[in-house]
């Protein structure tokens, strides 16, 4: 993956805000995809950070983080899957916000909206990990119309929006789907 690394960090240069990507990666690629972009991309930028998490709980992606010695200090957490799986640690702090379960699709915009107002002097990239794990919640109509709202409000605040999936788990509609809400679409091998 650490070959990918330079290809993620080109095409977000090359896009800039307001630019919505889909990075097409393997499972085994995840963690690494995560530390370049929070890690070489955001805090080398300055950025702020909205991870959504669908598949890995928060405090599971902070402590990653954390033991690599990453500063964190700039991340934020829409955290949809902690109670889900009844992560202990599901207590709000200034980091996390949480939603009861992935299929609350309403709330995950208005819990990111929440989190650029309180950063309201903040440039940011919004994360959602990953497609794939939102498209076994929710029906893909349900799913599309989300992220066409979540694309349009993370643009507006000239973010750069980020979307990850897993091409060992789309499904053909979802694989529609994203090439209707992102401009564009990264295969990492």
């Amino acid at each position: 993956m650490e070959e990918a690394a330079p290809q993620i960090l080109s095409r977000l240069n090359e896009l800039g805000p307001a630019v919505s990507i889909d990075f097409n990666i393997s499972v085994e690629a995840y963690f690494d995809t995560l530390t370049t972009l929070i890690d070489r991309f955001c805090n080398k930028k300055k950025l702020s950070c909205i991870y959504i998490s669908i598949t890995v709980p928060s405090s599971t992606i902070l402590s990653a983080m954390q033991s690599l010695e990453i500063d964190t200090s700039k991340l934020r957490f829409v955290d949809c899957i902690s109670f889900a799986t009844m992560e202990s640690s599901a207590t709000e702090d200034q980091q996390t916000v949480f939603v009861e379960s992935p299929t609350m699709l309403e709330y995950i915009v208005l819990k990111m909206e929440y989190l650029f107002r309180k950063g309201r002097d903040e440039q940011f990239m919004v994360v959602l990990d990953s497609v794939n794990s939102l498209a076994a919640h929710n029906e893909v109509r349900m799913l599309y119309e989300f992220m066409q709202v979540l694309m349009a409000s993370a643009k507006s605040r000239g973010a750069y929006p980020v979307l990850l999936s897993m091409e060992e788990q789309m499904k053909p509609e979802v694989r529609e789907m994203l090439q209707l809400v992102c401009d564009q679409i990264v295969t990492l091998k």
